[in-house]
């Protein structure tokens, strides 16, 4: 039985955009594409609900914290290594993914019954999907998922972590924080900020000067940041949102939910963010995806205060990715188109 699983992205490509003037910033401090062993889809997502929405009552986020808790125990205790981005990668892409039919077989109970072989084999076929729609942002998350590029065979100790770190992510609800239809609903909080720190020793953090802002902080700086802007006007579609210190994207995140709960979609905005930290940034572009912020998105790995051209240059960036993308997937078709005709050729020979 084919696993039901929904990579929830549109096939439609679209070029990075120009860069908009900034209506406001925050100041706050591709991979191998292989043959899949079990059946996926890329499905369009749904249109968005315009309805104004309310904010959510209860907290999301102390599930988050406990997640990234259990996933970092699980990696810890199998002995996982000093890589984090390896755990980090399995826990973005569980988030990329969910149950194709709600009324159909527990997504997590099958991804549980693979062996160690087969799970590798989906998450590279989860990166290597949404390559094919994003290869901008999944390209700014190579660090994430190259080590699944390796051609050898998987190695053992590594392939038992990462059955650890699915189990743990799994059973931690991952799928319930970021599987639901809804992007509203999958942008309550921000799940890889929570795995990325916790993974991450105190001297790592000093080192890179990265300091974790609190979900709620965040959605407290959005609401200054923006209140005061949107409270004698309207969001209007086109405005851009940037931050400087991206993070995770966290306050990026909770700039969407304040434009969800007026009414107003996200993707119809221009999105921009930089951090230093590539795991950071990796982390942002995967978020990116999950909270369906649009196709006018940027992050940037590089230091805003000695480049002001973050922005732009990884704009350059990502053009250049999303037409090595359309080259490969052209050059796919015709050799799809040529083995169509020889198929033919053969059936009228014979």
């Amino acid at each position: 039985m084919p696993l039901q699983l929904d990579l929830f992205a549109s096939a439609d490509p679209m070029p990075a955009p120009a860069p908009a003037p900034a209506l406001a910033t925050f100041t706050a401090a591709a991979p191998r594409v292989t043959r899949p062993k079990v059946a996926t889809t890329i499905t369009p997502p749904r249109e968005s609900d315009r309805r104004p929405r309310p904010a959510r009552s209860h907290d999301l986020h102390s599930k988050a914290f406990a997640l990234g808790e259990a996933v970092t125990d699980a990696w810890h205790r199998a002995q996982g290594g000093s890589d984090i981005a390896v755990p980090i990668g399995v826990v973005a892409a569980l988030a990329l993914i969910r149950q194709r039919d709600a009324a159909g077989p527990s997504l997590q109970a099958q991804i549980l019954g693979l062996d160690g072989v087969e799970l590798i084999e989906m998450y590279r076929q989860i990166w290597a999907q949404h390559w094919a729609y994003r290869p901008d942002l999944i390209d700014r998350a190579r660090v994430l998922h190259e080590w699944l590029n390796d051609t050898k065979a998987p190695d053992k100790n590594r392939v038992y972590a990462v059955q650890c770190v699915t189990r743990a992510a799994l059973r931690g609800n991952i799928l319930d924080l970021t599987g639901h239809p809804d992007p509203y609903e999958r942008a309550h909080t921000d799940v890889l900020s929570h795995v990325m720190m916790l993974l991450r020793s105190n001297s790592a953090r000093q080192g890179l000067g990265e300091y974790h802002t609190p979900p709620p902080v965040a959605d407290t700086i959005a609401a200054v940041s923006l209140g005061a802007i949107w409270a004698t006007k309207d969001p209007e579609a086109g405005q851009h949102i940037h931050d400087p210190a991206g993070g995770s994207g966290g306050l990026l995140r909770a700039a969407a939910q304040m434009l969800r709960q007026r009414g107003f979609d996200p993707a119809d905005f221009q999105w921009s963010m930089v951090d230093v930290d590539p795991i950071a940034a990796a982390c942002g572009a995967v978020n990116m995806i999950v909270w369906a912020m649009g196709m006018r998105v940027t992050v940037a790995c590089d230091n805003a205060l000695s480049n002001a051209r973050a922005v732009e240059d990884a704009m350059a960036h990502a053009r250049a990715v999303i037409a090595h993308r359309d080259e490969m997937l052209g050059k796919a078709k015709i050799i799809a188109a040529l083995r169509r005709t020889q198929g033919l050729l053969e059936q009228v020979a014979a």
